[in-house]
């Protein structure tokens, strides 16, 4: 007869437990559009590489070496190495500058997706609003009437039995005198002044205030607060008079239902709501004399036994204070384009308050709240200000404003929610509801996953209870140290929603920065295969050894790494950078630009042939070794495209540097102006000067000692090997010079202006408002 039975039905992760854990571990994969998209660019690229080849193939018709070689690398230049690199760079510096903020990442890939967050979830108590509730007060229930009494803020003024449970219906712990356990039960047990036994003679020992003349309260057991309950209850041992007592504490919804009818006040349900109205926190307690039980066989009755036929003792209410910059936060946020939702475990009067007291809930705005006592019963809808029932929300959802949105926000309860679902009417009115109630931790999660549908979604919160949904979404902030920022891709050291913000800003900086290195390398890729390798191949030319190591290893890598370098704007802007590789802005921006440079880059063959002082290079490319690849850039050919396509090259790094939405000032991106001022002083003074050290050790505007002595320009002392052409020498006269030079300045600003006034300026705004692209709507 001592023994106990059980029947284990659900073990590991098929229990309720496991299934919590198995969904932080192991959450829904998240695909990012340029993942994607970049397998078709790949393949693009690969079908261009082709054609190059087959180019090399035609050309070098007698020279199978020739055709392997530059098949090669023009697959190694379309398909540049750095080019997984600068997809990621962006993120990496985003990730170092939230760090800097006291903003960690754990999934860098996130902060990628961060960048394109339409909607943001956030919790309210602890996230919208202060962390620790401040104890407002208490209204008891008179025992002789059963009527409400007046409000008071002083406890010691409120009943004996009331007082009794503040002290004791708690699960806090003293730890070396440090109080441990849930912040709400903390500061109910701050408001009692009590203290605890660190020697109990049962579960726990009350010793509270003299001057309330309770005595010592013993906490014979207790039983947890469990969500799916929404309550918790201990049974005490009242010392002074030897009697046993059970406290219900929960929200006031449960304690109602748990309470014995006949002990609730009329104006129970219009007392909880004008003060939720208030934005109070709200808590009820209900309470019975356990008699002739004995102490000892208190174990052996269950909860529900327990609780069973309380009556109704009053009202725990606490206030829930918006933090300072909260309002700012969420009007930030609207500013970019960022629509706020709040989810949250309060009652829902509570959660209207703190949405209009933050600006989440514009000014002026009619509130409906549906609500229902179960998941099966009907949603019964009520304005919230003038109290009256609403028995269709479809005419007010009609009622359009200026902004082409619904003048009317809705908030639901937790029940409402689940009916919502169930009938599928949620996806009809998702975008329409601002405030979701009573929202237990598996209704964050369906909540957040029927955002996801239609948009990237952030979740924001700082407790246990929002762990799955910051796991669950695309982007999880955690505004805490605890359990949640365990399972969460971001965590802030500071507990504010400006993190969110800055967040938001350093990611569509991070996305933006990305997408500008992965437009300059396929730029550069274009120009190594497009004119540059056509001119290799028709005139058997090749660039000089050294100018490739300049090319690859100064202006491509250092101008990469400082388009990094290029901060967040300093406000959201009112649109998310592109996430789309094969979108209309990069493929305009990089189709424009390459056309441009092919264009320059044919011309300038044209005007060179024009000069009176040019002389053919004598080789064709079937003939010639291309295997000796370095004697072949002794010549005009070269010479011209080697300038042309330097200047390319550098301006790709500095076109891409503007875009002032998601991104600093181009003027603000000090380290890129450094170097490319740098690198386009060396090429000028190439260019310009007369033949020089520097000059000659790319072999441009050089030549063997003895021609250069002849051409009137001194022997050089440095060493000049001598030239590969029967001129033996490619120095382009002083008036020619200035007219290539500022013909490459040419190239540079109109690449420039179409950055400028096309892809980032009044072209785009006007293409934008005359054919925008099919995006969600949502009101903000």
């Amino acid at each position: 007869s001592d023994r106990v039975l059980a029947l284990v039905r659900f073990t590991g992760t098929m229990s309720d437990k496991g299934q919590l854990v198995r969904r932080i571990l192991f959450p829904n994969p998240i695909s990012f559009i340029f993942n994607e998209q970049m397998r078709i660019v790949t393949c693009i690229l690969l079908l261009y590489a082709v054609f190059i080849m087959a180019m090399s193939a035609y050309l070098y018709q007698s020279n199978p070496v020739a055709v392997v070689l530059y098949g090669a690398c023009a697959v190694a230049q379309l398909l540049s190495p750095l080019l997984p690199a600068a997809l990621v760079i962006g993120q990496s510096v985003a990730a170092t500058r939230l760090r800097k903020k006291k903003i960690y990442c754990v999934d860098p890939q996130r902060i990628m997706t961060a960048g394109k967050v339409q909607i943001l979830c956030a919790d309210k108590t602890g996230t919208l609003t202060k962390e620790g509730l401040e104890f407002y007060g208490g209204r008891c229930i008179d025992e002789t009437s059963g009527r409400f009494a007046a409000f008071s803020g002083d406890l010691l003024s409120t009943s004996r039995r009331f007082q009794q449970a503040v002290a004791s219906c708690h699960s806090v712990a003293d730890l070396d005198g440090q109080l441990i356990g849930n912040p709400v039960d903390i500061e109910q047990f701050r408001a009692s002044n009590a203290t605890i036994d660190p020697q109990p003679e049962y579960l726990d020992a009350i010793q509270t205030p003299a001057d309330s003349g309770l005595g010592t309260i013993h906490v014979v057991r207790r039983f947890q607060f469990v969500h799916a309950r929404a309550s918790m209850s201990v049974v005490i041992l009242d010392a002074s008079t030897g009697k046993l007592h059970v406290f219900v504490k929960g929200s006031f919804e449960r304690i109602k239902a748990v309470a014995r009818a006949q002990s609730v006040p009329g104006d129970y349900d219009d007392a909880c709501a004008d003060l939720a109205r208030e934005g109070c926190y709200v808590l009820a307690f209900a309470h019975k004399t356990l008699d002739a039980v004995d102490p000892a066989n208190v174990g052996d009755f269950t909860q529900d036994e327990l609780e069973s036929g309380c009556d109704m003792l009053g009202l725990l209410v606490f206030k829930n204070m918006l933090k300072e910059d909260t309002a700012k936060a969420i009007a930030e946020l609207k500013h970019g384009a960022t629509r706020t939702v709040m989810i949250t475990g309060d009652t829902a009067l509570t959660g209207i308050v703190i949405a209009r007291q933050c600006g989440m809930v514009p000014e002026n705005s009619r509130v409906l709240l549906g609500e229902s006592k179960t998941p099966a019963d009907e949603i019964q809808w009520t304005d919230v200000d003038t109290r009256e029932p609403v028995a269709d929300i479809q005419p007010y959802l009609a009622e359009l404003g200026s902004d082409g949105f619904p003048t009317t926000e809705l908030a639901v309860g937790g029940a409402a929610f689940e009916r919502l679902c169930a009938t599928g009417e949620i996806d009809a009115l998702l975008l329409n509801i601002r405030v979701f109630a009573r929202m237990k931790p598996t209704h964050k999660v369906e909540c957040i996953e029927n955002h996801m549908k239609y948009a990237v979604t952030a979740m924001c919160g700082d407790g246990g209870n929002d762990s799955l949904a910051l796991r669950a979404a695309h982007v999880g902030i955690a505004l805490s140290d605890a359990e949640a920022s365990i399972v969460s891709p971001f965590s802030s050291a500071d507990r504010s929603m400006m993190s969110c913000v800055e967040l938001l800003r350093q990611s569509r900086a991070g996305l933006a920065t990305s997408f500008a290195n992965f437009t300059a390398l396929i730029c550069y890729g274009q120009i190594m295969s497009g004119m540059l390798k056509m001119a290799t191949f028709y005139f058997a030319i090749s660039l000089t050894e050294n100018l490739w190591m300049l090319i690859d290893g100064a202006i491509s890598t250092g101008l990469m790494l400082t388009i990094s370098m290029s901060g967040p704007a300093e406000r959201l802007a009112p649109h998310r950078p592109t996430s789309r590789i094969l979108g209309p802005q990069m493929l305009a921006s990089v189709g424009g630009i390459v056309l441009m440079n092919w264009l320059f880059s044919a011309l300038s063959y044209v005007w060179l042939f024009q000069q009176d002082w040019f002389r053919c290079n004598e080789h064709s490319a079937a003939e010639g070794d291309a295997t000796k690849w370095w004697l072949q850039g002794d010549n005009y050919e070269s010479s011209i495209m080697s300038f042309v396509c330097t200047f390319q090259f550098i301006n790709n790094g500095f076109v891409v540097n503007y875009g002032y939405l998601y991104r600093a000032r181009w003027y603000k991106n000090y380290a890129l102006l450094v170097v490319w001022g740098f690198l386009m002083a060396f090429s000028s003074y190439m260019l310009l000067a007369d033949p020089n050290r520097v000059g000659c050790a790319f072999r441009l505007n050089c030549g063997t000692a003895s021609t250069l002595e002849k051409l009137g320009y001194g022997t050089p002392t440095w060493k000049v090997e001598p030239y590969n052409s029967p001129l033996g020498h490619n120095v382009i006269p002083k008036q020619s010079r200035y007219e290539l030079w500022g013909y490459c300045l040419g190239n540079m600003a109109a690449a420039n202006l179409w950055q400028v006034f096309v892809i980032n300026g009044p072209v785009r705004n006007l293409l934008r408002k005359k054919k925008p692209l099919r995006r969600l709507k949502v009101k903000l």
